[in-house]
């Protein structure tokens, strides 16, 4: 156990989402932690398959959420930001990319997040996965079937000193976990009234790098869908844009992509 988050480290797996949901079912406390170097089957976001070679860091944690299952949807940014937290506390300077991707300051791809529900162990529960590359792989971070890949970055490129596996793990899984028990407690104060990132709205706002500027939206097939400035991100995690022609269209993570115009 390392700063209060018991960390299970495996060199190489399938999926760091399924060993942590495999002991989610067993009973395995909330906070409990899987990470690996090196996923063969890591899963994103919409079913792509995540790319995650050697040099990254795959991690998953198990969490208990008390809140209603139609906000568990959140979790997922809340994820982001316990991410972006852990790795400031480092010295990196990161940020989030709409929906779930971690970015440097030049909006290179370093991770993301992304989460899994399941029932076992005593009730409902959800797997939050954090990657992050240590190491810039060779040409971009993507996911498979992602119509816009952004350049990636390394975390080596960004710190003098890079922790090893298991602090950094840690410090990862205790990041998301005390993310998740405040947004608990926004939803119990009534925050989720405006939906699952009521409690983080304003802090998803400011972190968005690309907020206030001009975009274009791309379709999960590439095609752009829309063009004009990102004017905004609502309660359930829906972005605006704004046309040239002053028409506000709204697009969920599902519908598509944000990148620089």
């Amino acid at each position: 156990m390392v700063g209060g988050t018991v960390v299970d480290v495996v060199g190489t797996c399938a999926s760091v989402l399924d060993e942590a949901a495999s002991l989610a079912r067993e009973g395995v406390p909330a906070g409990t932690c899987v990470a690996a170097r090196e996923q063969t089957a890591g899963r994103a976001r919409l079913g792509r398959v995540w790319e995650s070679p050697a040099e990254g860091l795959a991690v998953a944690v198990v969490l208990r959420p008390k809140a209603p299952m139609g906000l568990l949807s959140g979790l997922s940014s809340v994820a982001g930001l316990g991410a972006v937290d852990a790795l400031r506390a480092l010295g990196a300077p990161v940020s989030l990319a709409w929906p779930d991707d971690v970015v440097d300051a030049c909006g290179r791809k370093l991770g993301g997040a992304v989460c899994s529900a399941g029932y076992g162990g005593g009730g409902v529960f959800v797997v939050a996965g954090v990657y992050v590359n240590v190491l810039p792989p060779d040409g971009d971070l993507a996911t498979a079937g992602s119509p816009a890949p952004r350049e990636a970055a390394g975390l080596a490129s960004l710190l003098d000193t890079v922790p090893g596996l298991e602090t950094l793990a840690a410090a990862i899984g205790d990041a998301v976990v005390s993310r998740v028990r405040a947004w608990e407690d926004g939803i119990a104060a009534g925050q989720g009234t405006a939906g699952p990132l009521g409690p983080v709205l304003s802090e998803w706002f400011d972190e968005m790098p690309l907020m206030g500027r001009e975009v274009r939206v791309l379709l999960p097939d590439g095609r752009v869908a829309a063009e004009g400035m990102l004017a905004g991100i609502d309660g359930w995690g829906r972005v605006t844009v704004r046309t040239d022609d002053g028409r506000e269209l709204e697009f969920s993570s599902e519908q598509g992509s944000v990148r620089p115009r």
